[in-house]
């Protein structure tokens, strides 16, 4: 009975060990490989023979990247046949955990030995400089996309918190969270200079818009996505409107003279309601 039981479980033990080793299916070296991205959208993509391989949904061993030469790379592909989540990479027995934000490496964690800072270049018909520092991404320097539109580019810079994301294709600039939401957006003119932008909490719920209508420079403030303040100068004298569910409700104006400051206060319907002279 004793001798059967060890049987049974050695048998147990080689099927999780099978079990174990076929969980991934590791691709030939020669013909497969990851390429952490270059284009627009940044997607990391499985290469067979140079050529973009779309891989069933499941989980694979890569044994090569583009700026880090051998190393098994263990992801797992979804149904759509794109890299899913954060994914491991071992060499020389070490191993790191890649975090994937945007599309792009934005940090390695190594848990033996210190990651040195590096640097990758990638030419084709665009143009990637990725500097990393202690394994977390720290600057995406520049991106050109065709050659005909060479004098253009898309510099993404990343901080602790945020990255930001410059466009001169449709002259935009944008802050992100890290988790991708957007915080900030705001359209250039062709000297750079902020036309109009917008700001948003962290759900997404818009705060402060700042936009130009006919040589009029204004201020919209929101709460819950409604507008509750408007500010703007005409005339030498500045205006506050105050809203409740977006409706004009007040309008303060102010005119500064010689020191003093002239407040004037209306209703809705432009009636005066209060007037202060006061210094």
């Amino acid at each position: 009975m004793s001798k059967l039981r060890f049987i049974t479980f050695l048998c147990l033990c080689l099927a999780i060990q099978l079990g174990v080793a076929q969980e991934y299916v590791r691709l030939d070296k020669d013909s497969y490989q990851l390429h952490l991205s270059e284009y627009p959208k940044d997607t990391i993509r499985i290469l067979e023979k140079g050529k973009i391989a779309k891989l069933k949904q499941g989980k694979y061993i890569l044994q090569k990247n583009q700026f880090m030469g051998f190393a098994n790379a263990f992801i797992s592909i979804n149904q759509d046949g794109i890299v899913e989540g954060d994914f491991k990479i071992e060499k020389n027995g070490k191993q790191a955990v890649v975090l994937v934000r945007h599309g792009v490496l934005q940090q390695m964690d190594v848990k033996s030995a210190a990651l040195p800072d590096f640097q990758y270049t990638i030419t084709d018909s665009s143009s990637v400089q990725r500097n990393f520092k202690n394994g977390k991404i720290s600057q995406e320097k520049t991106v050109f996309y065709r050659a005909a539109n060479s004098g253009k580019k898309v510099t993404k810079v990343f901080f602790d918190n945020y990255y930001t994301v410059e466009n001169d294709f449709d002259h935009t600039r944008s802050d992100y969270r890290l988790d991708n939401t957007l915080m900030y957006s705001a359209k250039l003119n062709c000297g750079g200079q902020i036309q109009e932008s917008k700001s948003f909490d962290a759900n997404g719920q818009l705060l402060k818009h700042t936009y130009r209508k006919d040589k009029i420079d204004y201020t919209d403030l929101y709460q819950d996505n409604n507008l509750i303040e408007r500010k703007y100068k005409l005339n030498n004298q500045l205006y506050h409107e105050y809203f409740k569910n977006s409706l004009l409700v007040q309008k303060v104006v102010e005119k500064k003279d010689k020191g003093n400051t002239q407040k004037y206060v209306y209703n809705a319907s432009g009636k005066l309601m209060d007037k202060n002279t006061g210094g």
